[in-house]
């Protein structure tokens, strides 16, 4: 009888959950099931039992998609597999190897607000979240503030070069002096713990023997350094990404490692999910037709299913604001009296 773990699947989840062994990467393109398919592949690497559920860690990117992969695990009657973000996971393994519980920053602005108060004007009035950002910057690429002025690479930070490498050591010294650990300090000690001591890294090893990694394409160099560690030498390895929505390289992320994958692993498993479960047939089209832009190789998107029909997308351009906001008023009517509710219309926007 065929695993519960492959209900419902079209034919390109299925190839991508029933590799369940050996490096696979996953390249979901958008409303293609991303989700679905990597906790129902993990499902399959426990149910089939290939791996225990403690011998598997899956790793995201925010608390609130590591408890929906979390969830529906338990849905399909498999618990204990560890479904943390990189951070989360850093800590537990850095307080668990040293004993240690050290204090987190919640923010960074903490510390950094009156040591950007002590710069000249104009440049103390910066908006400490763009200095902070900058700083995440750097140490997501383990630059510290000594290698700063010559490593970035004719990046414009928020504030001139000299003062934000004097700013950055500065939040260092002082965050050290109280004792204080940031996110990124998570990452780095666990990483240090792994890379310098034999023990550590066969304790983790140990433990953990198959993985998965979610939103790779936004995965930074620290990041990929941590799963390094953890993977060691072993080849269990499944990433799945879409190199064309990597949306976090203002802190440092890159797709290069998502897209690199089969570079490092030549015997890889890759799979891709094109079908689209999300948008009517009329946005993939204007999709397909903008991702031919992306690079030497792009991917479509097809419609899954009987998705209804629906009016093209348009493009529209105003002379001004004011222009704008009158012809979304009126459209928002003209639909409103054509029986459409007002909770049945969105507008979106960018900030």
């Amino acid at each position: 009888m065929e695993s519960p773990a492959f209900a419902g699947l079209n034919e390109e989840q299925r190839q991508a959950v029933a590799a369940v062994r050996g490096p696979v990467c996953i390249l979901a393109g958008a409303g293609s099931g991303k989700t679905t398919t990597i906790t129902r592949r993990i499902a399959h690497q426990v149910g089939s039992g290939v791996f225990e559920p403690g011998q598997v860690l899956a790793v995201t990117f925010t608390d609130k998609a590591a408890k929906e992969m979390g969830s529906r695990l338990g849905s399909l009657g498999v618990s204990g597999v560890r479904v943390r973000t990189f951070h989360a996971e850093a800590l537990a393994q850095y307080r668990f190897l040293t004993g240690s519980d050290a204090q987190i920053l919640d923010s960074k602005a903490q510390l950094l607000a009156p040591l950007a108060q002590r710069l000249p004007p104009p440049h103390k009035f910066v908006p400490v979240r763009d200095i902070a950002t900058e700083i995440e910057w750097a140490r997501n690429r383990r630059i510290g503030p000594e290698r700063y002025p010559s490593a970035i690479e004719g990046r414009l930070p928020p504030i001139p070069v000299e003062y934000m490498a004097g700013l950055y050591g500065s939040y260092e010294r002082r965050k050290a002096e109280r004792g204080l650990m940031d996110f990124e300090d998570l990452l780095e000690r666990c990483l240090q713990l792994l890379e310098g001591a034999g023990a550590a890294a066969a304790t983790v090893r140990r433990r953990y023997r198959a993985f998965s990694v979610d939103e790779y394409q936004d995965v930074n160099q620290l990041q990929q350094s941590l799963l390094e560690a953890w993977v060691g030498d072993r080849d269990d390895l499944c990433v799945v990404g879409d190199d064309y929505q990597s949306i976090f390289g203002f802190t440092g992320a890159t797709p290069r490692y998502l897209v690199e994958f089969p570079r490092r692993y030549p015997h890889c498993r890759v799979v891709k999910l094109e079908a689209n479960y999300r948008s009517t047939p009329e946005v993939l089209a204007v999709a397909n037709r903008l991702a031919a832009r992306f690079g030497p190789q792009p991917r479509q998107l097809r419609a899954a299913g009987q998705a209804p029909d629906a009016p093209p997308p348009m493009l529209l351009s105003f002379a001004t604001g004011d222009d704008e906001l009158s012809w979304i008023v009126a459209e928002l009517r003209r639909l409103h009296a054509e029986g459409i509710g007002w909770e049945e219309m969105a507008v979106l926007y960018r900030i």
